[in-house]
């Protein structure tokens, strides 16, 4: 996954001497994934000698998917062009949306078509057509830059599109925060 985000302008974790970086996002939900903060936790003590964690939460993640923080975000976009409210965005509104984001993303990440486009083939006449693929088969990272490129785009031309669950979780750990 590393060399194929690389290509498509990806993002990396940042480290401190090969440990992990601990935030307040670490998940421990197995004896392994325990073991493994808890050496974290030892070697970053030995190195600072001072540590300082939030309170935990206490529960499993009920943060909203990158996936379908795209589709709200498509939604308040068109909106927002169309200059009508988000209930009112048709189905035919949100899907062509969807397809100009996806045509913009590839103007400017050539690299990227490869996972944005798929061919279609008709069993019965072998007639081909490209298509963009759909969203949720995209990779976490994959989906990051598409969420990204969409933030840009958007804020330019004078939307804010906030960072929410997921995505805003994979934001900070990209910036380091």
């Amino acid at each position: 996954m590393t060399g194929e985000l690389e290509r498509c302008g990806g993002v990396g974790r940042a480290s401190i001497g090969g440990i992990k970086k601990m935030s307040n996002d670490d998940v421990i939900n197995s004896a392994a994934s325990l073991l493994v903060h808890i050496n974290n936790a030892k070697a970053l003590f030995a190195e600072h000698k001072y540590i300082t964690y939030a309170p935990p939460r206490i529960g499993k993640d009920r943060s909203i998917s990158q996936n379908s923080l795209l589709h709200v975000w498509l939604t308040e976009y068109a909106a927002f062009i169309l200059d009508k409210t988000k209930k009112a965005v048709t189905p035919g509104e949100l899907d062509g949306m969807k397809r100009a984001a996806k045509a913009g993303f590839i103007r400017e990440h050539p690299a990227c078509k490869q996972w944005m486009v798929h061919t279609i083939t008709n069993p019965f006449t072998k007639e081909t057509r490209s298509e963009y693929t759909s969203s949720a088969s995209y990779k976490k990272g994959e989906m990051f830059l598409f969420l990204t490129y969409l933030q840009m785009v958007a804020a330019g031309d004078g939307l804010i599109l906030e960072s929410r669950g997921e995505f805003e979780k994979n934001q900070r750990e990209s910036e380091g925060i």
